[in-house]
């Protein structure tokens, strides 16, 4: 399945809805990926844009730059991280000067932002409006979900592995994009956990499990699986990839079900009050 990165990537939420609008030449980025930024060839995004810029008029010239500074970007910050990222290495690759990025999107950030509004057209929009059609059963909904998650990793791998950067590069601050991030996973857990409660309901899904770990699972499975794809430089054929999916997944929600049960146990520290503890153990 093609959903690591070879070339140039194609590409964020307000506070309730999700991904919405409200260095060197090599290095390592937060993923721990080492990329060298793609040579120039003759069959190269970035080559060819130069090309078509000759025969443009002054608003698709604008318009063919701007998206050069955006899939200049994808690439790098998924590579080698928004920090590890400058402003001068996206011009460079979109070849274009550094000023054309502070005049097209005002900053980095801003870059940023606006590839996360390619996320939530990308990915979210089209899984919530599968995840929240009623005029499919929950086993119907659950299916088209993860085969949807198959096509959007073939077709935009960058607007599923911008948000894991996001997660972890900004985890412990407050930043717009973090922000917008953190509520567009929300968004998506909680229409993935109402279509397992229908499904419980109904008795189509097994009901001895909370419907909010199972949604946490199904939203950490498909980064996980974007995640070895580009540790890996992974190809999986994304048609077999879905079908296992799919056997493990549905199968799993659909055991035999039984009456739920409370699990006596509190709630355990969250992943950034570890760290923190481990700081403090060795200041």
């Amino acid at each position: 399945m093609s959903m690591c990165i070879s070339a140039a990537l194609s590409g964020v939420v307000d506070a309730s809805h999700g991904f919405g609008e409200s260095g060197d030449r090599a290095s390592s980025g937060a993923l721990g990926v080492h990329e060298a930024l793609p040579r120039e060839s003759s069959d190269n995004t970035f080559e060819r844009m130069k090309k078509r810029k000759k025969r443009l008029t002054n608003s698709e010239h604008r318009e063919l730059s701007m998206s050069a500074v955006l899939a200049a970007a994808e690439f790098l910050f998924v590579t080698q991280g928004y920090n590890g990222t400058t402003t001068e290495q996206i011009g460079q690759l979109a070849d274009l000067t550094k000023g054309s990025v502070y005049f097209y999107y005002g900053n980095k950030e801003g870059v940023l932002l606006e590839l996360l509004n390619r996320v939530r057209a990308n990915v979210m929009e089209p899984y919530l409006q599968i995840l929240q059609d009623q005029g499919l059963s929950p086993v119907e909904r659950m299916t088209k979900y993860l085969e949807r998650a198959g096509e959007v990793a073939l077709d935009h791998p960058g607007s599923m592995l911008l948000p894991i950067v996001v997660s972890i590069e900004m985890a412990a601050t407050e930043s717009e994009a973090a922000r917008r991030v953190k509520a567009g996973y929300n968004r998506i857990a909680r229409e993935v956990r109402t279509v397992l409660e229908q499904g419980q309901a109904s008795g189509m899904f097994r009901s001895d499990l909370s419907s909010s770990d199972m949604a946490r699972l199904l939203i950490s499975t498909g980064d996980g699986i974007m995640l070895e794809c580009l540790r890996q430089n992974l190809r999986i054929d994304v048609h077999r990839l879905v079908r296992t999916l799919k056997a493990v997944v549905l199968t799993g929600l659909q055991i035999a079900s039984e009456a739920p049960r409370d699990i006596e146990a509190d709630d355990g520290p969250s992943v950034i009050d570890v760290l923190r503890g481990n700081l403090q153990d060795h200041a």
